[in-house]
Formats: C-alpha cells, structure tokens, sequence
C-alpha cells in the first residue's frame, strides 16, 4: 500500500508540472515542487527584473543594536543553523549558507511612508522603537564576511513613527500591523485588494527575507485552501523571517501578509548526521491535483487576508497615495491610484480629512478633476471639513472648466451656500475671477441672490473694484 501511494504521488507530481500554467511576470519551471513543499526553488530578489518594483517596495525589519550607521552587523546562515542545533555538519542542499542573515520579519509598502508586516513582528510601541525597516537589502549588498557586517545607506533605513493598528489573536484568525515610517520613501508602493477574494489553486508569489536573508522570490504557487474566512494556505517556499511579507496575485496585487508555516526550517537528521532542509507536502492538495479535484489542504503557509485588515486602514493607504500625487502633481499616479473609485464616496471619507476631489481643488489640479469626475460616481456636493462646498473652492481657484463639467453631473447644486450663506458665484465674483464667473453663469448661476448682508454676487463684485465682472452680472441679473 506504501508503494501504491508513493507512486501516486509521484505521478501527481510530474502531472502538475506539465499542467502549469503561464502568467505574464512568471518565468516557468520544471518542477512543480516549491521550497519546503518539494525542492528550495527559492530565487534571488535582484534577478527577477520583473518583480523589480515589489522588490523596491519590500522592506526587511532589523534590531537598530545591529546597526551603526550604514552598517549592520550579523553572521552568516551556517553560523545562525550551529547557533540554533550545534556544531552539526550541515547539508549542502541547505542554500544560501554564506549570505549574511540580518533580518528578523519582512514588509511591505502601500504608500510610500505606510508598511503592512504581520502582527507578531510588531505588538506593541516598544517593538516599535526595537524596529528598522531596510530596503534594498539584496544579495548584492557589500558583505565583509570577517568583520561580520553588511553596508546599507542610512538613506535606505527608516524607523516607524506610527503604529496605524496591530493585532494578534490567540487563535492567530488574525495576525496584522499598519504602520507609518519616519519619512516617505521615493517607492512605488504594492496595490492591494480591496473586495472580493482569490480562488482555490489561484497561483500567487511573494518576496521576503527567509531566515533574515537578504530578499528572495517564491513563486510558482498556489492557494491550496480557501475556505478559511480571514487567512488562506499556500504551498510557498517560505521560512522564518518571511513573516510579514508580501503575497500577490499574477497582477501583481497584494492578496495578503505572511504570517506563519507548519515547519520548523531545518532539522537534525539521524541518517546523515546532518542539518536539513525542512520538506513537507500535504497529500489532500497533491491527491486533489492528481485527480482533478477541489480538495483542500489541511497544513501550508498561512496568509492573512489583506481584506481582513480593518477597512479604514485600507482607505487610509489609497488615500496617503492620493494625496501625494496631488501634492506631486503627477497626473500618471493619480491615474493609478485612482482605480479604487470608491474613495471617492461620502462614507470612505477619513475623519478629519477632506475627499480627495476637495483636495485636488485646493491644490488647484484641473486634470486630475476632470479625470475623476469622468470615471466616478461621485457626490458633486461634497463639502471639505469646514463645510465649504466643492463648487465654492473651484470658484475661488478660477478652475472654469471643472465648473463646466461638475455643473453637467445630475444633481450638481450649482446654488449652494457656504457658512456665510455665499454661492459660488459670489465667491468668484469678489475674487475677480472672470472666467469662473462666465463657467457659473453658463451652467445657470443664478445672479440674483444675496447673502447673509444682503449684497448680490455683483455688489461684492463692484466693492473689490472688478467692473468688468460687475457689468457682467447686472446683464445677468436682468436675464432672471
């Protein structure tokens, strides 16, 4: 019966291999076995020039008593493996044994000052303070093996400033921290998921510092359990220090944080007197590929879900993003960013901050408008934190030609007032802004009314001395 099953599995195997699947960042493999699940197919971060951004977008936590300056001293794996099981041989199949292993827990960016790692990495302010996150930590770094230091530039060093949230259950259900870092990067952050779910066998690759290595790719694998509502199980060639990093989907989008696995790493192995790699498989998934079925692992690397993170924290990164393309004015990112249409909406509005179209109307950035105003449903009314209208701030900016497309938006209340009971109109009137005037006037401005001192849009007009605007109000006024 032993035979039977061993065959079974091993004509699983060869089948799954010649049944991959192709995904446009995914250089195919032969094998299907991944890391701990089969052979360490584990590759170097700087190699894989398709996963250039995330790489620059992945951050490995070092204790700051390691650091002096731009260098952080550490051993290297074989010293960590004999620090951990004794002066055992160690096996050759063990990789990576002469890289200096630095680091303790991975993370990832989704804002430039704004880091996703896994609970346990981070519970509380003290292992806040005990936390440096460095990027650019690749195999490639200056590694003097005798001084036992590597050299990172203290420009690719941060420290956290924030923790946004952090929980860690007993149960592990949920094991997640949102932090903000002393100083935005110049990274392009990961984009993430913000509804729905992955599939069953969906493939999926994450990068991390395993054993505080500097940052490797597993890739090549898949969800082999879904039906646990706020992590999954893959089958990624992943180890200690992988906690906290990032796994995505073939688009490239976050699908959720690294938490924990079912191996130990390495083991003391009796046959050969050695230290090994942990390998492990789980015959429900195999067994389930083998025969075509949707059968779900009982053991893997556990992932939580990034959409079990609270949603203001979700919010909160697309709107950091947001923001700072608008400070920017980098139209290109705001594109980017602006995919998540939702936040757009009144109810994923932060507290104390203002919708971003208000904001982009302060900063006076008439294409990024237009652009939102053409690809969302968005509420026209809107007014910022001090209750000030969107059609107010636009009159103030002179941005006429958004007046002319907000005004078109069903629903648009071209009328409304401000705290002073002004109308846009008004607003534009005693700034002197004539071509804001012309836009209010055209979407039917009506020129007419007065605020709290009862003085029309043309008697502001006329007492900040804009004569022109004036004359054009009083026709205005006798076309009502």
């Amino acid at each position: 019966m032993k035979k039977i099953s061993l065959m079974l599995v091993f004509v699983g195997f060869a089948t799954l291999a010649n049944a991959q699947k192709k995904v446009p960042w995914y250089e195919s493999k032969d094998a299907a076995e991944r890391g701990i699940y089969g052979p360490d197919t584990r590759a170097e971060a700087k190699t894989k020039w398709a996963y250039k951004d995330y790489m620059r977008a992945t951050a490995t936590a070092i204790r700051p008593k390691r650091i002096a300056g731009d260098k952080i001293y550490t051993y290297d794996l074989k010293t960590v493996i004999k620090q951990i099981f004794g002066d055992y041989p160690i096996d050759e199949s063990v990789r990576f044994q002469d890289q200096p292993a630095a680091g303790f827990c991975s993370g990832f960016l989704i804002a430039p000052d704004i880091l996703v790692t896994a609970g346990h990495c981070i519970k509380s302010k003290e292992d806040m303070e005990n936390t440096v996150w460095v990027f650019d930590y690749t195999s490639d770094v200056y590694y003097n093996k005798s001084a036992n230091y590597i050299t990172i530039p203290e420009s690719n060093q941060y420290k956290v400033v924030e923790i946004l949230d952090t929980k860690l259950t007993n149960d592990a259900s949920y094991d997640y921290c949102v932090v903000r870092l002393d100083r935005r990067t110049d990274r392009k952050p990961y984009k993430f998921r913000t509804g729905g779910e992955l599939g069953f066998d969906d493939w999926i690759a994450m990068i991390g510092s395993p054993m505080g290595l500097p940052l490797k790719v597993a890739d090549s694998a898949h969800v082999t359990n879904n039906e646990i509502p706020t992590y999954f199980l893959t089958d990624l060639d992943v180890f200690g220090g992988n906690s906290g990093g990032p796994v995505f989907n073939f688009n490239g989008f976050i699908e959720g944080i690294l938490v924990r696995g079912p191996g130990r790493d390495y083991h003391y192995d009796a046959t050969c007197g050695c230290i090994k790699t942990d390998v492990l498989m789980d015959l429900n998934y195999v067994l389930g590929r083998l025969f075509e079925e949707e059968i779900q692992a009982e053991s893997g690397n556990a992932v939580h879900r990034i959409t079990s993170i609270p949603w203001n924290l979700l919010v909160t990164g697309v709107y950091r993003n947001l923001e700072l393309a608008i400070q920017d004015n980098n139209l290109e990112e705001f594109k980017e960013w602006g995919i998540y249409k939702w936040i757009y909406r009144k109810e994923n509005q932060l507290p104390d901050k203002d919708n971003i179209l208000i904001l982009a109307a302060q900063n006076y950035r008439t294409d990024m408008l237009l652009e939102a105003l053409g690809s969302a449903v968005i509420d026209v009314n809107m007014k910022d934190k001090y209750g000030t209208p969107l059609a107010h701030i636009l009159a103030k900016n002179n941005l006429s030609s958004v007046i002319t497309k907000v005004a078109s938006v069903e629903g648009f209340d071209i009328n409304a007032r401000n705290s002073d009971n002004e109308t846009a109109l008004m607003i534009a009137a005693k700034n002197g802004n004539l071509d804001a005037v012309n836009a209010l006037l055209d979407a039917g401005a009506n020129a007419k009314l007065t605020n709290f001192a009862g003085k029309s849009a043309r008697a502001l007009a006329k007492a900040a001395k804009h004569k022109d605007i004036a004359k054009i109000l009083k026709k205005a006024e006798k076309k009502k």
